[in-house]
């Protein structure tokens, strides 16, 4: 079995490592997820990375990419994702 990591674009300033794992853990197993933050704001960067425990979850999450939400009103980002494939060690 091997992981997949997706990358996440178009992320708010305030979306931390916690609420990406809560979102995609509602989707099959998160191995790691880690938000990239501004080295002196410490606010997002707009973008992250979530490994998945296999690729049938990280197309499973992506395939309910529509529904997704990580703030209790609509917003105007988006997400974009890409999958690939790590061997596990």
């Amino acid at each position: 079995m091997s992981n997949c990591i997706l990358y996440v674009g178009g992320l708010a300033e305030a979306t931390s490592d916690c609420q990406l794992r809560d979102l995609f853990g509602a989707y099959g197993a998160v191995v790691h997820v880690h938000v990239i933050r501004h080295k002196h704001s410490g606010k997002s960067a707009g973008y992250g990375f979530v490994e998945m425990g296999s690729g049938e979850q990280a197309r499973h999450a992506v395939s309910w990419y529509p529904d997704w939400s990580l703030q209790p009103e609509p917003t105007r980002y988006s997400f974009f994702l890409q999958i690939s494939t790590v061997a596990s060690i």
